[in-house]
């Protein structure tokens, strides 16, 4: 509460000083203040003489008629004058951000009265504030430190003698009494593969010149041999803060790895294959280890051969010849050429010949052309609705009192509102026929269902719910199956194409002549490897960098460069450039640079 008033000359109040009121000059004298044992004297001007000023400094509180005085301001003998200091507090007692620890500062141990510092008369003045050492408000005990200690909550590791031990020394000194415990961490789960991934290949340099002579060295297991060793996680310790509440620790990384068919996964974490083969892993939210084999054409891929369906790797040691498709759940290796045809992989894509007027696709590109992933999708939805369908007719075949099998009412809406279903049963077992893999006795039971929707007596006699829903399972098993073979590293390497379409799911490598009229896109970088190797007359697009040697010709077709980060050509005439945010159309030729984003920045570097 405000504690004081000003006192005029003319108040009988005892407090004026007589002194003050002596000697004035008759004519003109300033106004002036003066503070004796907490009161402020004010005097007023004579004649034209200045009025007093008042000067507020925090952290003492001034009024000046019932008015919080926040700057310097005139005051007059009839001004009722106001002040109070509000209270320091005797401790503090902080928590950290993390709730970690606790401390204590104590300032002092005992609270005293304020009252105003004395002053002579003056025509300005800031009043100040000490202690009264007369004058004790409260004496600061233990009981009410730890009163509030409680009344926050802290009580885990509560060290009460350091808390004493700070109110006996009163040293204004940071002390923890509290404190908490952090959690211990976890161990991540951990995979040790014990065989290479890497699939070396023919394009080694030998005396300045690729040489494709060597074959493909594609890793092998044998029977028995160990494959990986998981490593189980080991969970974290709880911690605790100060208030007692429970800091979980991060959880740990999982690995959920599954073997395959032909891989043993062991009671104590190791994965052992069970047949000879390449092995391999793919990667997701699911691991799944196996060993694939690998399907060998001595030859060429050609009208003799037929297409190559096949769910592990493909090597093919000639040339895949005009309209020949070649669909592949793992690798595709290619020691020749490509001609008008067509490669599908979920794995990467390797070629050592020329690629002319085809289409090569990997990873997830490869999935989206695969017959078997596309149309198993694709029935077991059109399958699904079918199955409603047949549901809702026959439920109204009964409600009228008619007798129908349920076999005949989905035979009837299969020839008329599912034309299509039929047509791609057929071409989907034909795609299962060749496909070189141990099937198994679900498999068998898959495609007895399939063949089933191709005969009407069939249907009419022993198609039920029951089984047409089982169908859509299988089929669904069959697509995700197809999905988990999706290789996340695929890539594509070539020495050169023409008039071809090439989508990778990852890097695009071309060793040696180049990419004339055609279309790449990566999701990873596209990288002309050679010294020599140009790109003419093409459209290039890569998520990541394209790295090229010699773009364009002079008076050929431009070419457009597309990147998500940078572009660098060694030699370009003429085209398009789009790298990094930063556009610009090539009209004369340009030696060595790079476009895009650069340190952060958009730049041409030279």
């Amino acid at each position: 509460m405000p504690e004081s008033r000003s006192v005029s000359e003319n108040e009988d109040t005892g407090f004026v000083d007589v002194a003050l009121l002596s000697n004035r000059d008759s004519v003109m004298s300033d106004g002036s203040i003066a503070i004796r044992e907490s009161k402020l004297h004010v005097t007023d001007p004579h004649g034209d003489g200045a009025f007093a000023i008042l000067i507020p400094i925090q952290p003492l509180r001034l009024w000046l008629n019932g008015m919080e005085l926040t700057e310097a301001l005139p005051v007059r003998s009839s001004d009722r004058i106001e002040w109070e200091r509000p209270a320091e507090p005797l401790y503090r007692i902080e928590v950290s951000p993390d709730r970690m620890e606790a401390t204590i500062r104590v300032f002092a141990d005992v609270e005293y009265a304020w009252k105003l510092e004395d002053c002579v008369a003056a025509s300005s003045l800031a009043p100040k504030c000490i202690p009264d050492p007369e004058k004790i408000v409260r004496k600061l005990e233990i009981t009410e430190i730890m009163a509030e200690v409680g009344a926050l909550g802290i009580r885990k590791n509560l060290n009460v003698s350091a808390i004493v031990e700070a109110l006996q020394e009163a040293a204004d000194q940071v002390v923890r009494f509290a404190f908490g415990q952090a959690p211990l961490p976890g161990t991540d789960a951990r995979l040790d593969l014990l065989f290479e991934q890497k699939i070396e290949n023919a394009f080694e340099e030998v005396g300045g010149s690729l040489d494709y002579r060597n074959h493909l060295r594609i890793p092998s297991v044998q029977a028995g041999d160990l494959l990986a060793r998981l490593q189980p996680s080991e969970p974290g310790v709880a911690g605790f803060d100060v208030y007692g509440e429970i800091i979980q620790p991060l959880p740990v990384r999982e690995i959920d790895l599954r073997a395959r068919q032909h891989v043993e996964a062991r009671e104590n974490g190791t994965f052992v294959a069970l047949k000879a083969g390449r092995p391999c892993i793919a990667e997701g939210a699911i691991h799944y280890l196996d060993v694939s084999d690998a399907y060998v054409v001595s030859g060429d891929v050609d009208l003799k051969t037929g297409h190559i369906i096949f769910s592990g790797d493909v090597t093919v040691h000639g040339n895949i010849t005009d309209n020949m498709i070649v669909e592949s759940l793992g690798n595709v290796y290619v020691s020749g050429g490509v001609y008008n045809s067509t490669i599908t992989a979920a794995g990467s894509i390797i070629v050592q010949g020329s690629i002319i007027g085809s289409r090569l696709y990997s990873g997830s590109f490869g999935l989206s052309f695969n017959r078997l992933y596309h149309l198993s999708q694709k029935l077991k939805d059109e399958v699904g609705m079918l199955l409603q369908a047949t549901r809702t007719l026959y439920a109204e075949v009964g409600k009228r009192g008619q007798s129908a099998r349920f076999g005949q009412v989905a035979l009837l809406l299969l020839k008329s509102k599912f034309k299509e279903i039929q047509p791609e049963i057929r071409e989907l077992l034909q795609v299962l026929v060749t496909v070189q893999r141990g099937t198994g006795g679900a498999s068998n039971e898959f495609a007895d269902a399939l063949n089933l929707m191709l005969s009407p007596t069939q249907m009419i006699e022993s198609l039920s719910e029951e089984l047409l829903t089982r169908l859509q399972i299988n089929l669904d098993r069959e697509n995700s199956f197809v999905n988990d073979m999706q290789k996340g590293d695929s890539q594509i390497e070539l020495s050169r194409c023409q008039t071809s379409t090439i989508k990778s799911n990852g890097n695009i490598l071309i060793h040696k002549e180049g990419v004339l009229q055609s279309d790449l896109y990566a999701t990873g970088f596209i990288k002309f490897a050679h010294p020599s190797s140009v790109c003419r007359g093409s459209c290039l697009e890569s998520e990541d960098r394209i790295d090229a040697r010699t773009v364009g010709s002079a008076g050929g077709a431009p070419c457009i460069l597309r990147a998500k980060r940078t572009i660098h050509v060694y030699r370009m005439f003429e085209g398009k450039i789009s790298a990094g945010g930063l556009h610009r159309e090539i009209l004369s030729p340009i030696q060595d640079c790079t476009f895009g984003c650069i340190e952060g920045e958009i730049a041409i570097s030279n």
